[in-house]
Formats: C-alpha cells, sequence, structure tokens
C-alpha cells in the first residue's frame, strides 16, 4: 500500500530551503521509521507547462512524500510508534501546519515503463485528481486505471506511468475533503515533457479522464523525484 503526502511549505520559508531541509534532516528522521519499507520524495520544481495550468487547479503544495507500506492497517498505526512524536514536531520546521492535509491512501498499478532508466529519473509529474460528483467510485477506477492511459502516455513521450487510485479514508477525514487517485509519469527532461504536452495535447487531456474527474478540484504537482529508501 502507497500513501501520498502532499507537503505545502511554512510560511517565509523559500522553496530552496524547504527543500533543502527536507531532503537532508528530515529525511535522516525517516529512515530510522521501521515501518515503512520504502520512501520517496517528489520535489515541486518552479515552472511547470502552460497546459497542466488551467483549468486544473492551483498547485497548492512544494513536494510529495510517498511512503509504501505493508497493509493500511500500518498507516493507521504509525501515531503509536515512539519516532511518530518527533517526526510530527520536525515538520512544523519546514511544513505549513496550519494548511489542510490530504493524506491519501492507495493501491498501485503500473502501467507502462518502457523507456525509464532509473539512474536517470528526469522529471515527474503527478496529477492529483477528484472524482466527479456525477462519477461513482467504480465508475472513475475503472476508468482511471484503464490500459487507454499507457497509449496516451507514450504518445506524449512518458517513460514510465503509475496510476494510484484510493482505497480508503485517512481518518478523521470525509470524503469530500480528499483527492480520490494520482497518475504519475516521468520525462527524461522538462523539455521533453514540454514538446509532449505541445505535440500531442488531446493525449495530455486523455490522462485526465475529464468524463470521470473535477477537472477544477485537481492539480499537477511537477517535480523531481529523490529516492530515500529504496
Amino acid at each position: 500500500m502507497k500513501l501520498f503526502d502532499p507537503l505545502p511549505r511554512k510560511k517565509g520559508t523559500s522553496l530552496a530551503e524547504f527543500s533543502h531541509y527536507w531532503m537532508t534532516h528530515h529525511a535522516e528522521l525517516v529512515k530510522e521509521f521501521r515501518r515503512i519499507t520504502r520512501y520517496v520524495q517528489s520535489v515541486r520544481l518552479e515552472h511547470k507547462p502552460r497546459a497542466l495550468g488551467p483549468p486544473l487547479g492551483e498547485t497548492w503544495c512544494d513536494g510529495c512524500a510517498e511512503t509504501w507500506h505493508a497493509d493500511v492497517s500500518s498507516v493507521d498505526e504509525m501515531a503509536g510508534d515512539p519516532l511518530f512524536p518527533e517526526l510530527m514536531d520536525d515538520e512544523t520546521r519546514f511544513i505549513d501546519r496550519a494548511h489542510p492535509r490530504y493524506l491519501l491512501k492507495t493501491e498501485e498499478r503500473l502501467l507502462d515503463e518502457h523507456e525509464f532508466d532509473p539512474r536517470i529519473r528526469g522529471v515527474k509529474v503527478l496529477l492529483f485528481v477528484r472524482r466527479s460528483p456525477s462519477a461513482t467510485r467504480r465508475e472513475f477506477t475503472t476508468a482511471w486505471t484503464d490500459d487507454a492511459g499507457a497509449t496516451s502516455s507514450r504518445r506524449l513521450g512518458a517513460t514510465r506511468h503509475v496510476v494510484c487510485s484510493a482505497v480508503g479514508q485517512v481518518e478523521s477525514m470525509s470524503a469530500e475533503d480528499g483527492y480520490d487517485g494520482v497518475r504519475e509519469l516521468w520525462w527524461p527532461s522538462m523539455p521533453a515533457l514540454g514538446e509532449g504536452l505541445a505535440r500531442e495535447p488531446r493525449a495530455a487531456a486523455a490522462l485526465l479522464r475529464p468524463d470521470t474527474i473535477d477537472v477544477a478540484r485537481s492539480f499537477a504537482l511537477v517535480a523531481r523525484e529523490r529516492v530515500i529508501v529504496p
């Protein structure tokens, strides 16, 4: 099971300061947290292609922590770990804790990685989406995870494509608060990403599945990926 935790930086903190602290001091603390089997940081880049702006909503986070766990119950039990209070205290040094926390528990499915080189992780796009009020959870999940997405991402030049759908809300969050899925796509570079979006606008639109997605309440995070716990 995979947990997404989008993080907005603390007010008065630059993106560079936020990224440095998160990737150094905080990352070392997380390494000691044995309940996490894998940990990846996706750190926001300053700019993103125009195609990933409106009608998508504003990108309100500055990075996303992605952690893997044995099962859903292991996430719910994290608060009982002796290290948990230290982790939460450290977050106050670089994260805006006043902002709503949109934790998302998911199951992930690899759709494609035909040309992905893990040594050159390039640029990563995470599409955080909320389903349309007119779509049921089943209709959304079926459309979000189907194999057609792999064809669209290849046309865009993406080298890897992972799709994740929610498996339950985090305790204390209502269904209206959270996101319903995340699509993760990798490109060799920012120019490659921009060229793919400009060349194939229909393929880019198809990846959002506008028939089941509330596009205005969804957003794109363009990031550099750093693997902390392999």
